[in-house]
């Protein structure tokens, strides 16, 4: 028995069209790609919006569409439209419809939902199913109520029964990476830890390569052993490091990859260079969770931002730069109340490009002072126009902030754009960052799949 699977990176980002055809000719059993994923923060998942362009997705997605219908084999996209609510799912139906349309594409796809209502989340909640994932304060009912979106990110179940039930196409909501290729080998009777483990390996694409700049694709193929993966262009390798670092990407443990229902467990896996571009592996196990989890993501609204950007290389000023932020945000909070704005309805960060900006207080101790930092004044207020408001005024605060004395005339900022204040418009926070507990019978209510034959 072996099963191959050809794995593309993110739609939206590109990938090799020639990489592309030289896998279809290696004879897949099935094509997956993702489509999205929670690193772009909570605003797309909050604004119902798509972080990449409409024409990019539209190139991939039809690339895929048609070479997987010429080989008679399934394509599954996971996490549509970036966020995977239905909202985002419904811009790759509409997509993938128009595109059978035009190219006169005949085929079953099955669009399932990841997106979860409120009223299961009070329960589980009251059931004591659901707990923090990670370091966040446990989950209220007012911060359910407070939430604009949720959902849940489906592991294997729902695709499997797409796929069994004759689906050519699959169109999910937020959905665990590797569980958009483990379903087509596990259909096939491959062993859960290969399965899982292989979908793990190629769930990025080209990452698995020497140069993910290239955006080959990948191709797995797993039998009853192990399995061996390689990329489809020949001007890239994959190589023993690149396949077992994949493993800690967006993990914390490199042996224990947590998935909804176990745990893929490389503790014993190896790793084995079979040719200058592929790379064995052996050994990998899946552990049944004693309880099967659903992580959730929610995002609620938290205001309206305006930001103001200005340069600073006054080496007095930067010498002196905390004692200037400490007086620039005491001066902006007494304007503010001269305004009539109470403290609560809006909050200031500054983020300082050239000291800390990336990483803050983690950052190394001792290091020399800058020659100029690019200062981000980042307000958020109750109200697009309080954000304004507020914003406005920072500006001149800031520029003529005299803390060395005897500034005389121009000022501390340089603005790179006219106009200064940026409006940005709503900013959401993660609201819901929680894990829930579930049987088999609500697992398969919380992703509901509906057909369509085009």
């Amino acid at each position: 028995m072996t099963v191959k699977l050809l794995a593309n990176t993110v739609v939206g980002l590109g990938f090799s069209r020639r990489g592309f055809e030289a896998g279809l000719e290696r004879g897949p059993d099935m094509i997956g790609c993702d489509a999205g994923s929670s690193d772009f923060g909570p605003y797309y998942l909050g604004a119902g919006l798509n972080p990449k362009s409409p024409r990019s997705v539209r190139r991939d997605l039809e690339i895929m569409l048609v070479g997987a219908r010429r080989q008679g084999v399934p394509l599954v996209i996971g996490t549509c439209g970036g966020a995977g609510a239905d909202v985002h799912l419904q811009i790759y139906v509409d997509m993938v419809e128009q595109i059978a349309a035009e190219r006169g594409l005949h085929f079953r796809v099955a669009s399932i939902s990841a997106e979860q209502r409120p009223e299961r989340l009070h329960r589980a909640l009251r059931e004591g199913r659901i707990a923090a994932h990670g370091p966040v304060p446990d989950l209220t009912a007012d911060e359910i109520d407070a939430t604009v979106r949720v959902v849940g990110m489906m592991g294997v179940e729902p695709v499997v029964t797409a796929l069994a039930a004759g689906a050519d196409v699959v169109l999910t909501g937020r959905i665990v990476d590797p569980a958009i290729f483990a379903p087509a080998a596990l259909r096939a009777g491959v062993e859960p830890g290969l399965a899982w483990h292989a979908a793990k390996t190629i769930d990025k694409g080209g990452l698995a390569t020497t140069d993910p700049s290239q955006g080959s694709p990948v191709l797995v193929t797993i039998d009853g052993d192990g399995f061996t993966v390689e990329p489809c262009l020949d001007t890239v390798r994959c190589t023993v490091r690149t396949v077992a670092s994949l493993t800690m990407h967006e993990n914390p443990d490199p042996f224990r990859v947590v998935e909804p229902g176990g745990t893929i467990d490389t503790t014993d896996a190896t790793y084995e260079q079979a040719d200058e571009r592929r790379v064995r592996v052996t050994g990998s196990r899946f552990t049944p969770a004693v309880a099967y989890t659903v992580k959730l993501e929610g995002a609620a609204l938290d205001g309206y931002r305006s930001l103001l950007i200005a340069g600073v290389r006054d080496p007095r000023v930067i010498a002196r730069f905390d004692d200037f932020l400490d007086t620039y945000r005491a001066k902006i909070s007494r304007v503010a109340k001269s305004l009539g704005v109470d403290e609560s309805q809006y909050q200031v960060n500054f983020r300082c490009y050239g000291r800390d900006a990336v990483l803050g207080e983690r950052e190394a101790p001792g290091l020399p002072p800058p020659h100029e930092i690019g200062l981000i004044v980042d307000v958020v207020a109750e109200s697009e126009e309080l954000s304004k408001v507020i914003a406005t005024r920072v500006g001149p605060i800031g520029s003529r902030l005299d803390i060395i004395g005897g500034a005389s005339g121009g000022g501390n900022f340089a603005y790179p754009f006219s106009p200064s204040v940026i409006p940005v418009g709503p900013v959401y926070r993660w609201s819901v960052w929680h894990t829930m507990e579930v049987d088999a019978a609500e697992r398969e209510a919380m992703f509901p799949i509906t057909y369509r034959d085009l």
